[in-house]
């Protein structure tokens, strides 16, 4: 394990329920935001990357790819009458791995943190648009606040799990006008994904996907309650360092040596360095950003209105844990935190490896011993290690 003298996000679990406090005081209120956070609009949305190639999956009448087609220009086939279980190793990779875009894959998860801000920024406007308000006066009369958490999908691209709320113009502890009503957020959204677009650095565009949800969060105070609860749960459930290839890579020979990584994601990865090489993506650091399948972003952020922060968090977590520390007993000032899993160097993965298969091994053969010594003394014989002895 990897760890820094630093105040980064908590580690496993515990980064997992922090990050449930995140969104639930932003959706519910408390630690930091009022209560009244509660009535305020808010929408529950998924994002999703456009298709860069037909992959196996699982639909939801449990087929893949049921249908009669001609095979692609690589003439491999374009149809999959397999239903896959939830854990096929296969879900996911290409049908025809020639025409899958692995390169637009890599850029779209480097400029997805990106095209999010972008989407907001333009939900801003349209939500002024809308009243006839520019974006200055907007700003006025309202605020709007938003959660962003980035979960990897099995075809290796992210997408967007976001919760957005709509405040007065003074942030959660003043309501919003009357007319900016989650319907509204929710048509606006909808409106902005569909319509914003960027330009990577080598001018490729890029934009949503066609899969797009957004849900409405009740605020009602039960109905509201449970629906953020469940929302917050769903949108926190990836940020415990679950992303991606774990380490990062020091060479290109080491994404090559990835035992435990997919052949369809040690294709992205592969895709990830050699483009980080190209003068003109030198900006987005891809090669570094390789076991993260070029996503450079936080798997969390959010606005700073929105709610409570780790760093609060954890601060509140070290105070409760000093409670009964006596006065007079000084306390040193140092913070560790999680900077990242695996280990450092191929060599070490590599034992890594070997060492529960030889654990395995030795319980195997002296298990097998004891057996044979049980044997040999019910036959009368003694094992070969016995008799010696005698």
């Amino acid at each position: 394990m990897l760890l820094a003298k630093s105040w980064p996000m908590p580690s496993g679990s515990r980064c997992r329920s922090d990050a449930w406090f995140l969104a639930t005081s932003g959706t519910l209120g408390g630690k930091g935001p009022p209560s009244d956070v509660a009535t305020h609009p808010k929408v529950f949305a998924t994002l999703t990357a456009p298709s860069f190639g037909a992959v196996h999956t699982v639909r939801d009448d449990g087929r893949c790819h049921p249908r009669r087609t001609p095979p692609c220009e690589h003439v491999m086939p374009t149809s999959c009458y397999t239903r896959h279980a939830d854990d096929d190793d296969t879900l996911g990779s290409p049908l025809c791995e020639w025409c899958f875009d692995y390169d637009a894959a890599v850029l779209w998860n480097a400029m997805a943190s990106r095209l999010w801000h972008r989407t907001v920024d333009r939900l801003r406007r349209r939500l002024g648009a809308s009243q006839g308000l520019s974006q200055a006066t907007f700003r006025v009369v309202a605020q709007v606040h938003q959660l962003r958490v980035a979960e990897t999908q099995r075809r290796g691209p992210v997408h967007i799990h976001a919760i957005v709320r709509a405040d007065g113009p003074d942030g959660p502890g003043s309501d919003p006008p009357a007319w900016l009503t989650s319907e509204l957020l929710a048509l606006e959204l909808r409106a902005a994904a569909a319509t914003t677009s960027i330009a990577a650095p080598d001018r490729t565009k890029v934009r949503w996907g066609d899969q797009l949800d957004v849900a409405l969060i009740p605020t009602a105070e039960d109905a509201g309650r449970a629906r953020g609860l469940h929302r917050a749960k769903y949108a926190t459930k990836t940020v415990d360092g679950s992303f991606g290839l774990v380490q990062a890579f020091r060479t290109r020979d080491d994404i090559l040596r990835a035992r435990t990584t997919p052949p369809h994601l040690r294709r992205i990865a592969l895709s990830a360095w050699d483009l980080g090489q190209r003068d003109e993506l030198a900006d987005l650091r891809l090669s570094e950003h390789a076991h993260t399948l070029g996503f450079a972003g936080h798997l969390i952020t959010k606005s700073r209105g929105y709610s409570t922060t780790f760093a609060a968090l954890g601060a509140a977590r070290a105070l409760f844990a000093l409670r009964d520390v006596p006065d007079d007993v000084e306390i040193p000032q140092f913070a560790f935190g999680y900077l990242g899993r695996g280990y450092g160097h191929p060599e070490g993965e590599r034992m890594a490896e070997f060492w529960p298969e030889f654990v395995a091994e030795d319980r195997k053969q002296r298990r097998q011993q004891r057996l044979a010594d049980q044997e040999g003394q019910k036959s009368g014989l003694g094992s070969p290690e016995s008799e010696a002895s005698d």
